[in-house]
Formats: structure tokens, sequence, C-alpha cells
């Protein structure tokens, strides 16, 4: 009669080899590290364009690969598989700057719920033989704050003419500035307008080159949007 060990001994065994078995399935289909801002870029598209209209759609694939290609640059250079969301959101912000007409950070606005959601699921799950993991969360009220302190240096940058002066531009100027555009629910888009009506972009934020046929479009279609747009939820 075959002692009830020996059942164990076996049945540890298969558990060994079923997790070993796992394991190589899940490095054979691993991809390399310098490939995750592509992979995910083509993950975003496949879930997220078919229900964005083409306005929203275009600010998202361009605000999303700043984004990741500040997260590439982190992974790539540093190694790095721990990244901040607030970090490089505001990173991607800062790129942006005064090159993206107001319309464009009301676009983001709209979307910025869907957006995190895609990445706290996505991210993660990218089959890199060390996974990616996301820290500090972006939560609406810390994205409004990120969000209003861009718009505010951008008016004060405005108002100078001048990016250089950014060096000029004092922490109480920002509050202060950052305070008058925000509502108890949100930022006050007719305020923004108000402010940043006339930024206009003046290059390619992603190509570095002059801005070409569909990107000149694309602004087209954002400078028609109002705040009463937005008011109503246009995406």
């Amino acid at each position: 009669m075959v002692k009830q060990g020996h059942y164990a001994k076996v049945s540890k065994q298969k558990r060994l080899r079923q997790l070993k078995q796992r394991r190589q399935a899940q490095e054979k289909r691993a991809i390399m590290p310098e490939m995750v801002s592509e992979f995910l870029q083509v993950r975003y598209h496949l879930t997220q364009a078919a229900k964005q209209r083409p306005a929203m759609r275009q600010m998202m694939q361009r605000f999303m690969a700043q984004w990741l290609a500040a997260g590439q640059a982190e992974l790539s250079d540093n190694g790095q598989t721990t990244w901040s969301v607030v970090a490089l959101t505001k990173q991607t912000l800062q790129t942006f700057n005064r090159q993206l007409p107001w319309q464009g950070y009301a676009l983001v606005d709209q979307e910025m719920a869907r957006w995190t959601a895609f990445l706290n699921k996505e991210v993660p799950a990218v089959p890199l033989s060390e996974r990616i993991t996301l820290t500090e969360a972006l939560s609406p009220a810390t994205w409004q704050a990120c969000l209003s302190e861009q718009l505010a240096i951008n008016a004060l940058l405005a108002l100078t003419g001048d990016s250089r002066q950014l060096g000029q531009i004092t922490t109480e100027q920002v509050r202060q500035l950052q305070t008058s555009i925000q509502t108890a629910t949100g930022i006050d888009w007719e305020k923004v307008a108000q402010l940043l009506d006339l930024t206009v972009i003046a290059q390619n934020t992603l190509s570095k080159a002059g801005l070409d046929d569909k990107t000149r479009q694309w602004l087209e279609k954002l400078k028609k949007l109002t705040p009463q747009d937005f008011n109503d939820h246009v995406e």
C-alpha cells in the first residue's frame, strides 16, 4: 500500500512543475523594456479610441505619448520600474506648457478619470520580466491642483509674453491665480479662456518639427471649442 506521504511528495512536485512552466510561458511573452511606450500606446488606442471623438482622441494620443516618453526614459535610462503617476503627470503638463491651447487642457481634464483607470489597469499588466509598479495615485483633487497650477503658470507667462521670465514668477502669484480659476467642482474654463485665448502651439511637441497638416487641422478644431462646450461635457 502506497504511503500518504508519497502522494504529498508527488503533488508538491506537480505544483512546482506547473509553476515553472507558467513562469517560462510568461518569460516567452515578455517584451523588451524599450517597447513599453509603444505597447501601451497601442493598448490605449485599441481600448479607448473608439469611445472618443476626433478632437479628444488626438489630444489624448499626444498626452499619452508625452506621459509615456517620460516613463520610458525612467525605465530605459535608470531601470526604474516604479513610476510616480503624479510626478510623470506634472512633467507632462510642464512639457506642453504654453504650446497647448487651453482647450487641449480642458479635453484632458474631461478624460482624466478614464485615463487614470486605464493606467491603473494596463501599466502593471505590461508583460515585462520585472513588472512596473505605479505609486502616488492621481486623485481628482491632486489632478485639479496639478492642472490649475500649470494653467496659472501659463497665464502668467502669457502676461509677460516671454517664457524666459518663468524664474521671476513667484509661488504666491501662482497660488493666487490658481484660486481664481478654480470652482467648488473644478476649473472655471470661462476665466481660463479669457486668460489664455491667444495661446497657440509654436511647434509640434512630439516631433519638435514644424506643424503638419493633421496637427493644423486638429488645432483648428480646438479653436472652435468654447467654455460652454466643456460645460456640456463635449468630447
